[in-house]
């Protein structure tokens, strides 16, 4: 489960959140759940130095939200990221690098509350790098209205947290994150995806999390370079 919400330091302005709702638990594999082969979901995440503009509208459960465009820049396992208004003034940037460290290199308040940084990456990774370790391969029964079997990918992870990769559902993806307890924590949905070199980029993304502080990331692709 994160340990913070991506955009919790916005509680500092006085936001509250709506009760949360009832959340879906962890479903069973249907089929024969064997060991991923090399190429299995790998079209989901980036591949290489890549950079992604995007136009973010995040909103808390109870309405409230902001708009900001942030950018995010891929080389295997570093991350940088920023977050600027729609003005072009940087409300945060960070770098983190391969071994867990980060450097913030600059946080406007409310964004330089401690945790912010700590929930950031943690869904910077959720979108764009794949789980660690090796999973297990299945299908899964979708309600409606996306009714019908499709593939997955599960990943563990050594808390006990489960990830499930959904490579093929309405022509663009999914990615479901589940607590130790197998209560949904995280849904990311890719829309209106387009195949580029041998990734699926999704022109759109939507980020949810669940519980007291949930909230909702809207994000709207304006730019996907590689970067030589």
């Amino acid at each position: 489960m994160r340990p913070y919400s991506f955009f919790c330091s916005v509680l500092l302005l006085g936001l509250v959140a709506c009760a949360a709702e009832k959340q879906p638990r962890l479903p069973q594999l249907i089929g024969v759940a064997e060991s991923l082969g090399k190429n299995d979901c790998a079209a989901v995440y980036p591949q290489g130095k890549r950079q992604f503009v995007h136009a973010i509208d995040f909103v808390m459960q109870g309405g409230s939200g902001t708009a900001v465009v942030g950018v995010t820049s891929l080389n295997g396992n570093n991350i940088a990221c920023a977050l600027v208004t729609v003005e072009g003034l940087t409300l945060f940037e960070a770098v983190f690098r391969h071994d867990e460290s980060f450097k913030v290199k600059r946080a406007v308040p409310p964004f330089d509350a401690p945790e912010f940084a700590t929930g950031l990456i943690g869904d910077i990774r959720a979108i764009f790098q794949p789980p660690p370790g090796h999973g297990n391969r299945g299908q899964l029964l979708l309600p409606a209205p996306a009714a019908g079997l499709t593939a997955v990918c599960r990943y563990k992870d050594p808390a006990g947290g489960v990830v499930d990769v959904l490579p093929d559902v309405g022509g663009c993806w999914q990615i479901r994150s589940y607590t130790p307890d197998g209560v949904l924590d995280r849904t990311i949905v890719g829309r209106s995806c387009r195949e580029q070199g041998t990734g699926l980029i999704p022109d759109y993304i939507e980020l949810k999390t669940y519980g007291r502080t949930g909230y909702t990331l809207k994000m709207t692709l304006i730019r996907a370079d590689n970067v030589l």
